[in-house]
């Protein structure tokens, strides 16, 4: 396990939505809503410090960077891979100026471009991290095509350089159909289900998963849609299911896998169906508690030295 340490990041909002065919659209009003309720922590930055209460130690901000690519540009919405494709170039952006991307989506469709653009910006082996309600392994559908919010994950698991079993799905419930079984069973994907993340506990699903996934990797891609959590605390997401994660258990995952992933998108997050922006506000910390722990691992390390 290789910790990245990253101290320059890039976000990008992928206001696309097209997708969506299953659940409920208006996930691409998520980016703007999302920037919106992270300032209510950037209001209690003082002379470039912040507390972390959790942590109870100050956070120096001159150590790190942020820099908002905006949105996605120019998506062509009457055509759903051209869209992706599109959406996936401005991705590249991020990396062409040394930044490790953040990126909002969006519906889920749009983790495929995330995935591809550290595919093709990077050398070596990937490992993906798949936080979620669902699990995304759709090979084709009449009603959804090939490049859905249903089918990303399946997509990457094509990608020479990405092996099944360097996949670990996380938060997983409710049911499915049994050509996903035999897929997960044959590719060897490490699934984890919520049940199993109640049952054993949050350190040990983080652990687990950063094993599985870099196992021979040289790179992490985490995704993480909004709606693994239970609909008491992400009421608007594009697919609730009943049973989810806690927003507790959910930033403490990503706090603890944050230093070893390369990238990250947090998709889902749907304005239109939240209620007092309560599923945007768990977005905006999630991503900046990635923020922060990062900056954690390199202050560890400096302190080391």
């Amino acid at each position: 396990m290789k910790i990245k340490y990253k101290n320059k990041f890039g976000i990008m909002g992928m206001t696309y939505d097209t997708a969506t065919s299953k659940g409920y659209p208006g996930a691409r009003y998520a980016p703007e809503q999302i920037r919106k309720s992270l300032q209510w922590i950037k209001n209690r930055v003082e002379d470039g410090k912040l507390f972390d209460v959790e942590a109870n130690r100050l956070i120096d901000m001159s150590k790190f960077e942020i820099k908002d690519f905006g949105d996605t540009s120019q998506i062509s919405r009457y055509d759903n891979k051209q869209a992706l494709d599109e959406i996936k170039n401005n991705i590249d952006k991020i990396y062409s100026e040394g930044y490790a991307p953040i990126l909002l989506g969006g519906d889920h469709s749009t983790g495929w471009p995330g995935i591809k653009a550290l595919y093709d910006n990077t050398k070596g082996s990937i490992g993906i991290i798949h936080v979620d309600a669902h699990l995304d392994l759709v090979k084709d559908s009449t009603i959804q095509g090939l490049y859905s919010g249903s089918s990303q994950m399946r997509r990457a698991s094509e990608l020479d350089r990405i092996n099944p079993k360097n996949f670990v799905q996380v938060g997983m419930r409710s049911y499915n159909s049994p050509e996903h079984y035999h897929f997960i069973k044959d590719s060897n994907i490490t699934l984890i289900p919520a049940n199993q993340v109640f049952e054993t506990s949050i350190e040990e699903t983080a652990k687990k998963a950063i094993e599985v996934a870099s196992d021979g990797t040289d790179h992490i891609y985490m995704s993480i849609d909004i709606d693994v959590l239970d609909s008491a605390f992400a009421p608007g997401s594009g697919a609730n299911e009943p049973g989810g994660l806690t927003s507790y258990q959910l930033f403490k995952f990503v706090k603890l896998v944050a230093p070893y992933v390369d990238a990250i998108d947090i998709v889902e997050v749907n304005p239109m169906t939240d209620f007092n922006n309560m599923t945007s506000i768990v977005a905006s910390k999630l991503l900046f508690d990635y923020i922060t722990s990062n900056y954690y691992a390199i202050e560890e390390k400096d302190s080391l030295q």
